[in-house]
């Protein structure tokens, strides 16, 4: 017995000053469920493949922590400094990041279904193949940020990357505040209101949360692109292809929608105030929970294929002209 004791005193005086955790050891595979290292100094730590299942690790600092294939399922992670930590392949489902520091650290492989990012600093951080799945991202800061697919990401709160005399800040051609203008491209909450757009190619586009307010998307390709929560209010969407496009809980408050293509895209939730849909298609779409309040409706395909001319000026002669104007 007084082996044993001794053995344990040992252990945690070899752990130092920064380490001295009676719940849990600071090393690789470590067992430890329902970890308590808040707001611990662990710079460099090693908990390689630890296995910290809802785990407190808020306000920490594990900056250039060794934290490969480690599971912190459920975990607290919340203001917590991991820059350029080791993340490779760790288990993060449904844990809370929400205000984490996770620049350059890299996380190749994580698995972050249903985790909260929720105004996470993703600075240069690296999530090529990484499950994301249900993630919150609302207002995480994406700069430099690689996406799972292996598009880089930049919103507008991104500085550019200056040059090694530090004169002349990067440039990247045939983008908009950070975000690259072209098919599948990765810009959650790109900053593109107001933005000329017209023509542009963003067939399976990620833009979750992205402000296109006032936006010219006259006859852009929007095919399959994710625009949940976008803010698309007053934008020109004249003859633009969104078929297949997620437009769960998308603002179009006053959007102006003639001619465009909806076939089969999620309009779930999708608010359409006022919309101009003249001669929209929306044959298979799904508008469950969508407000079309004061929407225009005139020549407009329905999801389930009927034409629609509820809102279509008729003349005395039964002939349909243009839709009938009501005041802004």
């Amino acid at each position: 017995m007084n082996k044993i004791l001794l053995g344990s005193v040992l252990l945690l005086s070899s752990l130092g000053a920064n380490a001295g955790y009676f719940e849990c050891s600071i090393i690789p595979k470590a067992q430890c469920p329902h970890a308590q290292f808040a707001g611990k100094d662990l710079t460099n730590a090693n908990l390689q493949e630890a296995h910290l299942l809802e785990g407190d690790l808020s306000r920490a600092n594990l900056t250039k922590a060794n934290l490969k294939g480690a599971n912190i399922y459920h975990g607290k992670l919340m203001n917590g400094n991991f820059t350029e930590a080791d993340m490779t392949d760790i288990t993060l489902y449904n844990a809370d990041l929400t205000g984490a520091n996770l620049t350059g650290a890299n996380l190749t492989g994580a698995k972050l279904k249903g985790a909260n990012l929720t105004e996470a600093n993703l600075t240069d951080t690296n999530l090529t193949d990484a499950e994301i799945d249900n993630a919150k991202f609302n207002k995480a800061v994406f700069c430099r940020t690689t996406m799972p697919n292996g598009i880089v990401n930049s919103g507008a709160n991104c500085p550019a990357k200056r040059s090694a005399r530090g004169d002349q800040a990067d440039v990247v051609e045939g983008s908009i505040n950070g975000c690259a203008i072209q098919p599948r491209t990765v810009c959650m909450n790109a900053a593109l209101a107001e933005a000329n757009l017209g023509s542009a190619n963003l067939s399976g586009a990620q833009l979750f949360m992205a402000n296109l307010a006032q936006a010219n998307l006259f006859k852009t390709n929007l095919g399959k692109a994710n625009l949940t929560e976008a803010n698309l209010a007053r934008a020109n969407l004249t003859r633009a292809n969104l078929s297949q496009a997620n437009l769960t809980d998308a603002n179009l408050n006053k959007a102006v929608l003639r001619g465009a293509q909806l076939e089969r895209a999620n309009l779930t939730g999708a608010i359409l105030l006022n919309a101009d849909m003249t001669d929209a298609d929306l044959a298979g779409a799904n508008i469950a929970d969508a407000t079309l309040t004061g929407a225009t409706l005139c020549n407009t395909v329905m999801p389930n294929g009927t034409v629609n001319n509820s809102s279509c000026r008729v003349d005395r002669t039964g002939i349909i002209g243009e839709p009938m104007r009501t005041s802004p």
